[in-house]
């Protein structure tokens, strides 16, 4: 036998092993069947793959449908991995199969084992494929420091899936069409010393009222975005949070569809309900300062933060104007210095979290310019402060 028909030989019963050692997991007919889980935000479609692990369609408020397969053990080394849509074997008439790449991340299981997942068309179309009995197969490779290993292929079931998939649809229409939830979301911005409803704002509430008249049980919460300043927040808060629900209600909205939270409140995972946060400047642009000092502490740097954010969000077009003052204890030209310090501080921070620098000026009035009596503590207290203004 000549060396050529012995490589030839060889290779034919490599591929031949190959294919005997190829891992392919299916769900028998009898054994096929879906099952439905439905919460406030979420809906998800899965059946169980014996021996290997489980398929599933999930939605949640305001993402992409995922499709995604996950194994019960955790085997690393997926270089290549995607899905098809496939005739099942027991339709006569075959059709031309179509390869979708596939994304591996990470489940959101305790092991986080590797989850091979499709999103948003590609899984809707998954979705349909079912639905006309097709079956959608996952097919990957692995492998080891030495070579690849033969290809697993794994095939979901369209069988009884009609049973369950009304229900799945059903559930998924209680949600927000994706992104609309997060754009409904966006903060209510004010100018300073405002309750003006300006013109991006009375868009938002119109379009939110629309939502919250189509939508049984959908509701709408209305938080502030600066209620870490406490009680300096309130006042504002408050009147700006009343100017809203009353042209919500206006708008169409019931008094029972709002709701009015003070102080720090933490989201709610809740597709229908629509959460506003109101912000406004005012309860931000001041600091006071203990006797002598010039650092900023954990809290203001916090606020300043926010003010960043509302400068450039809401009004980038503004300079900001930062005012020092010290009471009048010690001798005037420290106290000039001290407010130069202090002003300056709190400019790099503005200009560190994206503040453009040319757009923030800093004037220093030392003791000059006092707002109540040096004579006691608490006026002194009152009197060594940071004013920041929007000038335009």
């Amino acid at each position: 036998m000549t060396g050529l028909k012995i490589i030839l030989l060889m290779l034919i019963l490599i591929y031949e092993i190959s294919i005997s050692l190829a891992e392919n997991y299916t769900v028998p007919l009898h054994a096929a069947d879906w099952s439905v889980k439905k919460g406030l935000s979420s809906c998800q479609l899965s059946q169980k793959i014996p021996q290997y692990g489980i398929a599933s369609f999930v939605h949640q408020s305001g993402d992409l449908l995922r499709f995604s397969l996950s194994e019960e053990r955790f085997k690393p080394g997926i270089i290549k991995a995607n899905i098809f849509i496939d005739t099942p074997a027991w339709l006569h008439q075959r059709m031309a199969t179509q390869d979708y790449a596939v994304a591996l991340d990470e489940s959101g299981d305790i092991n986080k084992t590797p989850r091979l997942s499709v999103y948003g068309n590609v899984a809707e179309k998954m979705l349909d494929a079912l639905s006309k009995g097709l079956s959608p197969t996952f097919s990957y490779i692995r492998a080891t420091a030495l070579a690849e290993l033969p290809e697993t292929q794994v095939t979901i079931s369209a069988v009884n899936f009609a049973k369950n998939y009304q229900q799945f649809i059903a559930c998924r229409k209680g949600f927000l069409p994706y992104g609309l939830k997060k754009l409904l979301e966006k903060s209510l911005f004010f100018k300073p010393r405002s309750q003006v409803l300006n013109n991006a704002v009375l868009s938002q509430l119109k379009d939110t009222a629309r939502y919250i008249k189509e939508v049984k049980g959908a509701k709408i919460i209305i938080v502030s975005a600066t209620a870490i300043t406490g009680k300096r927040d309130k006042k504002w808060f408050s009147k700006r949070a009343k100017v809203i629900t009353k042209k919500l209600n206006s708008l169409g909205v019931s008094k029972n569809k709002i709701s009015i939270k003070n102080g720090i409140y933490s989201a709610v995972n809740n597709n229908k309900i629509i959460q506003f946060k109101v912000f406004g400047s005012d309860a931000l642009t001041t600091i006071y300062y203990s006797k002598g000092n010039i650092k900023l502490t954990q809290t203001e740097m916090k606020r300043l933060k926010l003010l960043a954010r509302y400068a450039q969000a809401f009004m980038p077009n503004t300079k900001l104007i930062i005012k020092s003052y010290t009471d009048s204890k010690g001798k005037r030209a420290r106290n000039l210095a001290i407010s130069k310090n202090r002003g300056n501080e709190v400019k790099r921070y503005l200009v560190s979290q994206g503040v453009n620098e040319s757009k923030v000026k800093v004037k220093a009035y030392g003791e000059s310019r006092p707002i109540k009596s040096n004579r006691f503590p608490r006026g002194r207290a009152q009197n060594r402060r940071v004013i920041i203004d929007f000038v335009r």
